[in-house]
């Protein structure tokens, strides 16, 4: 049983989430509602790399580099970015993941390193709903056989991060409402979960 002072500091922080979902389930979406709502970081990995590979140092110019061909940051600079991140004063209380971790190999690196999360979301989502809220964004990355391939790396790299997780996973159906609604609804079974764990 949780001591009073157990229940008082998760009360007075936030919670540290992971947010999983395929191309177009709204991930960024929802961590900046559930971020902006609950007064935690949004930590978006794919902005963090982005902001390194403008700075004249030897990872940064690494990092532009693979960027500039479509290829991901290596793993060891992606975590040593999210550990300098989440070691920030605001990050204290709790923050919200974003793209990361992106595959198996990079949440047992997150756990080896001592990078917490409390709770980890799955945004579901069906395909036919993917593809039409993609193909309206209108974007040129945004054809349906791109959208189509992007679905396929995701089952491939991200899905098994599923079953990696199964414990933790708080399945959230992420289609149907307004984008408000959903992530009050994120934020209502995380604070259960909170207190109930």
């Amino acid at each position: 049983m949780k001591s009073f002072k157990q229940y008082f500091f998760e009360a007075i922080n936030g919670p540290k989430i992971i947010m999983i979902g395929g191309p177009g389930a709204g991930k960024s979406t929802y961590s900046e509602i559930i971020t902006k709502k609950l007064n935690i970081p949004h930590i978006y990995t794919g902005d963090m790399m982005r902001q390194l590979a403008k700075q004249d140092t030897p990872d940064g110019r690494r990092v532009k580099d693979l960027l500039s061909k479509g290829q991901f940051a290596p793993l060891s600079i992606v975590i040593n970015a999210v550990k300098e991140r989440v070691s920030k004063p605001d990050a204290q209380k709790g923050y919200v993941f974003d793209g990361f971790p992106r595959n198996v190999e990079q949440a047992q690196r997150m756990e080896e390193e001592g990078i917490e999360y409390d709770h980890v979301i799955n945004l579901v989502v069906s395909e036919e709903e993917v593809i039409k809220r993609l193909t309206a964004r209108g974007r040129e990355d945004d054809k349906p056989e791109i959208i189509k391939k992007r679905l396929q790396v995701y089952e491939k790299e991200t899905r098994p991060l599923l079953d990696y997780f199964k414990n933790e996973i708080i399945n959230i159906k992420a289609e149907g409402s307004t984008p408000e609604a959903i992530a009050n609804e994120i934020i209502k079974k995380v604070k259960w979960s909170h207190l109930t764990n």
